[in-house]
């Protein structure tokens, strides 16, 4: 074989390699997919940490509303005898 062809078959050897290598990158779409789930995932989290005081506080003034219904029970109680 000539040098010519070896160098032509090496060329185009390497440019196919090269053709097949950069089609089996992520696409553009996978890779905002990814940043959107990434981003949900943020928002899903900040949103919990926000929320988590309220469901304390709310939690809080349950428990109190028992506690003064209770003490108003009791203190019926007493007048009732």
């Amino acid at each position: 074989m000539d040098w010519r062809c070896k160098l032509f078959v090496a060329v185009s050897l390497a440019f196919v390699l090269t053709v097949f290598s950069c089609s089996r990158q992520n696409s553009p779409d996978k890779e905002a997919g990814e940043i959107k789930t990434s981003s949900q995932r943020a928002a899903e989290a900040i949103e919990e940490y926000a929320k988590r005081p309220v469901d304390k506080a709310r939690k809080a003034q349950s428990l109190g509303e028992e506690r003064t219904r209770a003490i108003d029970e009791a203190t019926e109680n007493l007048d009732k005898r």
